[in-house]
């Protein structure tokens, strides 16, 4: 697949790889005494998963950045109160986050600007669940059942998010995510309210999205069973999808386009 300046989530849960930073994350880096290096960078969050499950957070989260070549020496980043249980992306020199309510938001953690995404409830497979007094309580996920935490179904919900430009810059960025157990695919442009399901894979033929990238004005997906896809957002006709490459075993379906 084409490079991207994203991110891609390691095999562990509550780590990131930060493999290919921004100018302005090695800039900010330097002056912090993180040493310069093309090795990739981890960024954990495995330390504050119990007082994020039971909302016992500081007026600010802070998680540890790892060198891979010197993992006994953590740099510390800190986010504000109430945006942060989870990562999901880095594009650009931004993170895209998880918060409290389980609703992504793009942060800077260099200007501390945050941008909110459309919420979790957009979502026609997640309903909101509220107390007797009115207060959320959780999150309903397809028919029913288990009321996962407010702050629990995002950590599970998204898989991989990616930025097709800098927001700094004011330009008509587009955020892709790989969410709902990895097959399905979506996306939301600056100043959307609401997000739009790109495509939905057939679970019953056990094929998931495995990663996104942005490159060339164009997103790209690969599934597990190795179909790659080319998605042209900005198109005349609206959004259109070319495969690249088909599937080794399953067919697919995509929905709506």
């Amino acid at each position: 697949m084409p490079s991207s300046s994203s991110c891609n989530a390691s095999s562990f849960p509550n780590h990131l790889s930060l493999h290919q930073f921004a100018q302005q994350w090695r800039a900010a880096a330097m002056t912090a005494g993180v040493p310069r290096s093309c090795t990739p960078l981890i960024l954990s969050w495995a330390h504050l998963q119990e007082r994020l499950a039971q909302a016992e957070c500081p007026s600010a989260v802070t998680c540890n950045l790892y060198h891979l070549l010197d993992g006994n020496k953590a740099y510390g980043v800190s986010f504000p109160r109430g945006c942060f249980t989870a990562c999901c992306g880095a594009s650009h020199g931004w993170l895209v986050l998880v918060n409290e309510l389980s609703n992504l938001v793009l942060y800077n953690p260099f200007t501390t600007r945050i941008i909110p995404l459309p919420p979790i409830t957009d979502f026609s497979c997640v309903e909101a669940v509220y107390r007797s007094g009115g207060s959320l309580e959780g999150y309903h996920l397809g028919t029913g059942g288990r009321v996962f935490g407010s702050n629990e179904l995002g950590t599970l919900f998204y898989q991989k998010a990616v930025l097709s430009c800098s927001p700094s810059k004011g330009g008509d960025y587009i955020v892709m995510i790989i969410h709902h157990d990895s097959d399905w695919l979506s996306f939301v442009k600056a100043g959307q309210r609401n997000w739009q399901v790109a495509s939905t894979l057939v679970v019953s033929e056990k094929d998931r999205y495995a990663d996104c990238a942005y490159h060339g004005g164009r997103f790209y997906t690969v599934t597990f069973l190795g179909m790659v896809e080319k998605w042209d957002i900005n198109g005349s006709n609206g959004p259109t999808r070319e495969v690249v490459v088909g599937c080794h075993k399953a067919p697919c379906r995509t929905d709506p386009y």
